[in-house]
């Protein structure tokens, strides 16, 4: 005698899955961009340190030509 499966459970179940995996999705695209932003910042922060640093060297003495 075959059993007949209550497909309730397994609906909602699944149902449940995909939502959760599409939240998933959603949470990784915005950790994605809150990183690009993130390492934009940084190279900004970087580069505005680089040039801070140069302009506070002294600049080389230029070699006399003989």
């Amino acid at each position: 005698m075959p059993m007949s499966a209550d497909k309730g459970p397994q609906a909602r179940l699944l149902k449940e899955i995909y939502e959760l995996n599409a939240r998933r999705r959603k949470l990784e695209d915005a950790i994605r961009s809150l990183d690009a932003v993130n390492k934009s910042l940084q190279e900004t922060a970087a580069l505005r340190d680089i040039e801070a640093h140069k302009s506070q060297r002294p600049l080389p003495a230029k070699l006399s030509s003989r």
